[in-house]
């Protein structure tokens, strides 16, 4: 019995450790947008596609990557980027959840900065043998042209899994 009760308590967290990385990728989404000038309407309104996407290759451990991509219209090269690669080691202590706003704040002032006119699109990499998640197909980064990545360590950690941030400039 105790086994029965232990089982379903792992799940239980790893189910909530999924919801909060999900939750905090969004709202960490929303801030670069939004403080780059750009409205993040897009992303709210395509939210429950991308959040099917994250938690069904969370769970699966396929989720590798969630990446925005700055460019402007008709463009095959990224005016600026983000990369939020995900870890699936987690910090490894109970009720161990955060999300650091002022250090992803910090390094939105370091990155760089999109025109105004520039669009974004939100982008999942995940490992071979993915399952399929409907509303997801394949798709290929745009270029980064001069662009240097940045790793920037953790941004959101919990028990089972991390979020890092990568920034282009």
């Amino acid at each position: 019995m105790a086994t029965h009760a232990y089982a379903h308590s792992q799940n239980y967290t790893r189910t909530h450790s999924i919801t909060f990385l999900s939750d905090n990728l969004r709202n960490t989404l929303r801030e670069v947008i939004r403080e780059y000038g750009i409205s993040p309407d897009k992303l709210v309104q395509e939210w429950a596609t991308i959040e099917r996407g994250i938690k069904a290759w969370l769970e699966s451990g396929h989720l590798r990557i969630v990446v925005v991509e700055f460019y402007k219209p008709g463009s095959s090269i990224a005016s600026a980027r983000w990369d939020f690669p995900t870890g699936y080691e987690g910090s490894g202590a109970n009720d161990d959840m955060w999300s650091d706003k002022a250090y992803l704040r910090q390094l939105i002032g370091k990155s760089a900065r999109p025109a105004l006119d520039c669009i974004y699109r939100i982008t999942l990499s995940v490992k071979a043998a993915a399952p399929d998640v409907t509303g997801f197909s394949d798709t290929t980064f745009l270029s980064t042209g001069t662009l240097a990545a940045r790793a920037a360590g953790t941004v959101i950690a919990t028990r089972h899994m991390t979020a890092a941030a990568v920034y282009w400039r």
